[in-house]
């Protein structure tokens, strides 16, 4: 047998309730983690949309007030540029949030808007297939754990004056960026010029997540273990307790040997069943067995008033019955005798060739059980006696029995 069948009830049940505790609290912790990542993903993502509108509506306001104001850039203006305001509105802010905000192109013309690797790819994603903008994603940065978010910025009418035809661009901006050196020049219209990058680290988010974690760890495994406890009191008050009565009332029964009594039946269902199917198994049974000692006592009466000796004894030879007056003629109590061999009671018959009763028993023929034999028996003494007797098979059904009829032969035989 397997170390589980060797297990109880009980702690079978508790192994099972604890293991289902385990898997359901590890499939909801794994699903509440999901959520609340999600929901700080889509925090993190709001955070860096509300910054890169800002941006880019910075950038179109100080364009059209530029305009309005009919103020034209020279070197002495160069902070003034729309896009280099952004960059250096977004450096402070940064500053202060822990934030790096800037715009970045393939098509650089500052080097401070070099793209890293990571922004050089997603920038190709977005020119190959702009409903994939924007591009957010946690990632790393120099082995750090971030949260990156790219928005593709497209030309319109006012970057024109600086990146469109170079012959049209301010005079200072084509000496300090030569058309034939730099890239960032005869863009149209429409044109994808680059993206706001905003990378946010995650460490405070991680923290959040994980503090998120650790709540919903403690409040769902009280939860799970609670209602586990509250299924284990129920299959105890409900299963295991009728059950261990029922076992109670049966190790009763075994210890001794009455069916008289009786449980008490708690409700309609399978445990209910159970409990009548006892009690009218116990109520039958218990019939039966007055019946069977019944039928012992008249049997045994019936033997012990007997005028001849009897004596019972299975298959094997053993004698589970010796009346009195088997003990007058043998010299035995019944007692000495029980579970003995049956051929103990008699003296090897010579024609037999020694052999044993029991073993001529079990070849006789079927007429041989009609007939009278004589026999030569050995009281307790050790003194010979002829004897004459008659045998019968006893058939119960399952295990058959034989019982010999004996009396003392009269004298000459």
């Amino acid at each position: 047998m397997t170390i589980w069948q060797n297990l109880g009830l009980r702690t079978k049940i508790n192994i099972i309730l604890f293991l289902v505790l385990i898997v359901f609290l590890g499939i909801s912790l794994a699903w509440q983690y999901r959520q609340q990542r999600a929901i700080l993903f889509a925090e993190a993502v709001e955070k860096a949309r509300i910054i890169t509108v800002e941006a880019t509506r910075t950038r179109e306001y100080l364009s059209k007030q530029l305009k309005g104001a009919r103020i034209d850039l020279d070197r002495d203006r160069y902070g003034l540029i729309p896009v280099v305001v952004a960059n250096r509105i977004g450096r402070i802010v940064a500053e202060d949030l822990d934030y790096t905000i800037r715009h970045t192109s393939n098509r650089f013309r500052n080097p401070a808007n070099t793209p890293d690797a990571y922004e050089q790819a997603a920038l190709r994603r977005l020119a190959e297939d702009p409903g994939l903008d924007p591009i957010a994603e946690f990632s790393t940065l120099d082995g750090t754990p971030v949260f990156r978010y790219l928005q593709a910025a497209y030309v319109d009418e006012s970057c024109l004056e600086c990146h469109g035809d170079p012959q049209q661009a301010p005079r200072f901006l084509r000496d300090i960026y030569p058309p034939e050196q730099d890239a960032s020049y005869h863009y149209r219209v429409g044109d994808m010029i680059g993206a706001v990058s905003v990378v946010i680290p995650t460490g405070q988010i991680e923290k959040r997540l994980a503090a998120g974690f650790r709540s919903t760890l403690l409040t769902t495994s009280v939860f799970f273990a609670a209602l586990v406890a509250c299924l284990g009191l129920l299959i105890r008050k409900t299963v295991l307790a009728p059950l261990g009565t029922l076992a109670a009332a049966i190790g009763a029964i075994r210890k001794t040997g009455h069916f008289a009594g009786r449980l008490p039946v708690s409700g309609q269902d399978e445990i209910g069943e159970l409990v009548r199917g006892f009690n009218a198994m116990g109520e039958e049974l218990g019939a039966k067995t007055l019946q069977l000692e019944e039928s012992e006592r008249r049997f045994r009466l019936l033997t012990e008033t007997a005028r001849d000796a009897i004596v019972a004894f299975l298959p094997t030879g053993q004698i589970f019955l010796f009346n009195r007056q088997a003990e007058k003629l043998f010299g035995y109590t019944q007692d000495e005798l029980l579970g003995e061999p049956f051929d103990r009671l008699f003296v090897p018959d010579a024609d037999s060739g020694g052999a044993a009763l029991t073993a001529r028993i079990e070849t006789a023929a079927p007429r041989w059980f009609d007939e009278l034999h004589l026999l030569t028996g050995r009281r307790r003494d050790g003194t010979p006696v002829r004897l004459e007797m008659t045998m019968t098979v006893v058939d119960t059904g399952e295990l058959p029995f034989y019982t010999a009829t004996l009396r003392a032969a009269p004298p000459g035989e």
